[in-house]
């Protein structure tokens, strides 16, 4: 269990170890911000991705960040005499390192033992042990977090820095700003988790008929899903490509309405409070799927396959048999009742 924060302390640091993809770490925050309250005297920094990382950063929720692209965690796993000058300098005036990671042999521990950090707290993300179902849960549940120190829901305050670099990409691809915007992303991190690409275009079809301006995301991995949209639809759409996480975040927090699949993107929109059409499967929604009264998730049929390789291979997929008629649905019923409450459209 970690220790509280001391009453009197020269060494007012916490770290905090999450090395995972974006998704994963948004899902972390109600964890992250328990932390934040339980330490606030202290100095917070985060060893992780460094996209997420200086996100995170930029929206106030960690003064500081370790990417982990810099080696940070890989000087931790090799000992203490590893350790960079200013990353040692700072682990010296820690108090505590917490994170969901694996240390078996208790390496990463030993080495933060060595400096001087007197509480240490290391737990798996994933496992079997773990009593509460969301994933968000499991990693409260993980660090003994929980009750009246749990913000759940806090969206995530963007700087007006970063609204502003939305703002601009919107403005070079010269998307429309007198109807609302919907932001599709038609991409993940894995093709198995992504309906097929006629079905959004067909929903991207009825955006525009309906009056709405859609627009598409396309992030490294997404070139392909993209395109095959793009090449089913009868006219242009504006795609953002190329962005950073914090310029995608810009972008979103623009959006009247976001429409996505299991992807880090989802849990971002859904971070920043824009309402979100979230398609899952063959993750399970009741661990995997943000969480809010403004998230709708649709999903196929339960997924059957016993192990990601057979889900890989999958070739029925009726997980994501998710029509468009469903997706039309649920963003029929924000656009209407949130954004153009007045609407004769339907």
């Amino acid at each position: 269990m970690m220790e509280q924060e001391p009453l009197e302390s020269s060494r007012r640091k916490v770290l905090v170890i999450h090395p995972a993809a974006l998704g994963d770490v948004l899902l972390a925050r109600p964890a992250i911000r328990a932390l934040r309250r339980r330490f606030q005297n202290h100095e917070m920094a985060f060893l992780g991705g460094r996209a997420v990382g200086m996100l995170l950063h930029d929206c106030g929720e960690v003064n500081q960040v370790f990417p982990i692209e810099s080696a940070y965690l890989g000087e931790l796993f090799a000992g203490s005499e590893y350790l960079s000058r200013p990353f040692r300098d700072w682990l010296e005036h820690a108090d505590v390192a917490v994170g969901w990671l694996t240390d078996r042999e208790g390496i990463v521990a030993g080495t933060l033992r060595a400096v001087g950090v007197r509480s240490i707290q290391f737990q798996p993300a994933l496992s079997a042990d773990y009593q509460a179902e969301h994933q968000a849960d499991r990693y409260c549940e993980a660090l003994g977090l929980e009750g009246a120190e749990l913000q759940l829901g806090r969206r995530l305050a963007l700087p007006s820095g970063i609204r502003r670099q939305g703002q601009q990409s919107l403005q070079a691809l010269k998307v429309r700003r007198d109807t609302p915007l919907v932001v599709v992303h038609a991409g993940s991190g894995s093709v198995s988790k992504c309906i097929e690409p006629w079905r959004l275009a067909q929903v991207i079809g009825w955006l525009v008929a309906f009056g709405a301006a859609p627009l598409l995301l396309e992030g490294p991995a997404d070139q392909n899903a993209v395109a095959s949209v793009l090449s089913r639809l009868s006219h242009g759409v504006p795609v953002v490509r190329g962005e950073s996480v914090s310029v995608i975040a810009g972008v979103l927090s623009q959006a009247a309405l976001y429409i996505g699949q299991d992807s880090g993107i989802t849990h971002l929109a859904a971070a920043l409070g824009v309402p979100t059409v979230a398609c899952f499967g063959p993750t399970d929604p009741r661990r995997w799927a943000p969480r809010g009264s403004h998230i709708t998730v649709l999903t196929g049929l339960r997924c059957a396959c016993p192990s990601w390789h057979d889900v890989e291979i999958c070739g029925e997929r009726a997980c994501l048999q998710i029509s468009p008629e469903r997706i039309i649905e649920a963003i029929r019923a924000y656009l209407i009742e949130r954004v153009l409450p007045h609407s004769e459209n339907t």
